[in-house]
């Protein structure tokens, strides 16, 4: 049995499979693809459309909250859906500072597509994950994935 030094460096020379997990999920968010529109758009930008769908008059700085990004990363993102005509912006009622967000129809129709093919690729990751391992297995590597969250949470706090 390892005792906790031995299991932290054990841990530590493990670290290599998760970065490189990371890299490759952060190329798969990253790339272009075609959602069933026509258009090549990212995960992000595809992600982004259905939070507005599913959240009429959202905010940019709403969005920037969700996504835990900047506001500036937000609306550049949200300018992109708005010139491929995905979603509309409104300046509110009385504030010309607040932009309220809404998808268009084709911006709807979109997400909906969206929706079915993220359904379809997760029954499909999880078959592979349970054709590879048991069920009890795949809980406990979600706990992990939780606490890890939560340490990277707190890390990123820590930096702000």
């Amino acid at each position: 049995m390892m005792d906790e030094q031995e299991q932290i460096r054990y841990l530590s020379q493990q670290a290599e499979k998760l970065y490189a997990f990371v890299f490759e999920s952060y190329a798969l968010y990253s790339a272009a693809r075609d959602y069933g529109n026509g258009e090549k758009m990212t995960m992000t930008e595809i992600h982004t459309l259905s939070l507005i769908a599913d959240h009429p008059g959202l905010s940019v700085s709403g969005v920037s909250k969700m996504w835990n990004s900047s506001v500036s990363a937000a609306s550049q993102n949200i300018n992109r859906l708005a010139q491929k005509d995905l979603i509309e912006k409104k300046k509110e009622a009385g504030d010309g500072k607040t932009v309220r967000l809404y998808a268009t129809e084709k911006g709807n129709a979109l997400s909906e597509q969206h929706k079915a093919y993220d359904r379809q690729a997760l029954a499909s990751a999880a078959k592979a994950l349970l054709a590879a391992h048991d069920f009890e297995e795949l809980q406990t590597a979600m706990r992990v994935i939780e606490s890890a969250i939560k340490l990277v949470e707190a890390l990123r706090d820590q930096q702000k």
